[in-house]
Formats: structure tokens, C-alpha cells, sequence
């Protein structure tokens, strides 16, 4: 079955323009731009988008071409990002790549995040994309593992995104690991060390939540 893919673009101040080109010249199904996100698309060649959310952080004399907009009520239990996956969760969406969900309010940061978790508990697989570094978030549901082709010598974080990841491997890293568990309250993955040109990460049960520095 073909992978559905969509971009989101959310308010974050960590905005990358070049990435972006490169995730919207692969030609995502769906480009949505969450609210306020839709700032940081003005003056960009970009075809037309949905525009979701409560419209608290935008305004109506956007230039960016809009096809269709899908308005939210301010008082709500669930974040625009939230409500932004689920639409995409309930199109038949298999793949997101998120602009700008970092670089802006702790707490917000910390909602996208955990958000992020519980739509890959569900097999989305999710990438915040930003300046200086990915965060991927990696569903239980490829049965031969994810592949990464990350520089050597960068640096790569593993953590367990659920409360535990089982059966975890990692291969191309300086601190291999064979078949162990990984745990939310105790985060030994921290700071590993690409060492080969291909790398690879199987686990067989939870979230697992990848995050990529660029800077070496």
C-alpha cells in the first residue's frame, strides 16, 4: 500500500526554509498550515493549503493561496496540532513532516511532543523538522527496522517515547545496542555517535523517539 504523506507548518519559531523545499518538492498529498504556521509561508511558491485551527495567532489578509480552511472553537481541550493529526489521522495519513514545532514556549513544545507520541503509539510516523536538528517519531509497525543515512560523527539521540521500548537494536553507532529494553524515566540514549554510513534501528514494541543534531 503507498505511504500517504502530509506537512504541517505550526507557529514555532524554527522555521527552516530550505528543508521545507525539500519535504514539498517530494510531493506530500496534504500541506497544512496550523494557525499561526501560516506566517512563515508568506512570499514562498507554495500551491494552495488547508489553513486549520482556532485563528488566535492569525490574520485574515494572509497572501498565501488557501483552498480550504477548517476553523476550531477557541475553548477546546485539544491543541491546534492536536486537532491538525487527527484530520490528517481520519485522511489516511501515514507520514507527517512538522515545520516550526520547536523554537517557541516550553510548554508548547512540550504538547507537541508528547502529541506527536501518542499519534505514533497509533503507526503515524512523525518528523519535526527544524534548523539545527530532527526529532523523529517512530512507530512500532516497520517490520525490518528504520534506516537512517545520518554524517558520520554526528550526533544522534535514542529515547524510549512510550513508557517502554523493547527489544531495541541500534547498528552504525559508536555505543551499539543488541535486543535491550529502553525506558521513559531513564534516558541512557543520550548523545550516541554515528560511525557508519548506514544506520539502523529495530525495536519491537513502543515508540521510539529519534533526535538528530546537524551540528558536529
Amino acid at each position: 500500500m503507498k505511504t500517504k504523506k502530509a506537512i504541517l507548518v505550526l507557529n514555532g519559531k524554527d522555521f527552516c526554509v530550505l528543508e521545507f523545499q525539500i519535504a514539498l518538492d517530494k510531493g506530500p498529498e496534504i500541506l497544512i498550515a496550523v494557525d499561526g504556521g501560516i506566517h512563515h509561508l508568506e512570499n514562498l511558491p507554495v500551491p494552495p493549503l488547508i489553513h486549520i485551527g482556532d485563528m488566535d495567532s492569525s490574520v485574515p489578509d494572509s497572501k498565501v493561496p488557501v483552498k480550504d480552511t477548517v476553523v476550531f472553537p477557541a475553548d477546546k481541550d485539544s491543541s491546534d496540532f492536536f486537532l491538525a493529526l487527527d484530520f490528517l489521522h481520519k485522511k489516511g495519513v501515514d507520514e507527517v513532516v512538522v515545520f516550526a514545532a520547536t523554537g517557541g514556549r516550553s510548554d508548547h513544545f512540550i504538547s507537541n511532543y508528547e502529541t506527536a507520541v501518542d499519534f505514533a503509539s497509533g503507526g503515524m510516523k512523525i518528523v519535526f523538522s527544524g534548523q539545527d536538528e530532527d526529532i523523529f517519531f517512530l512507530p512500532c509497525n516497520s517490520p525490518d527496522g528504520y534506516e537512517f543515512d545520518f554524517p558520520e560523527g554526528s550526533t544522534v539521540s535514542v529515547f524510549a517515547g512510550t513508557d517502554e521500548c523493547e527489544g531495541v537494536s541500534l547498528e552504525g553507532f559508536k555505543y551499539p545496542v543488541r535486543n535491550e529494553d529502553l525506558h521513559r524515566n531513564f534516558p541512557r540514549g543520550l548523545s550516541n555517535v554515528v560511525i557508519c554510513k548506514k544506520q539502523k534501528i529495530d525495536f519491537e514494541k513502543g515508540v521510539i523517539v529519534v533526535i538528530f543534531s546537524r551540528k558536529i
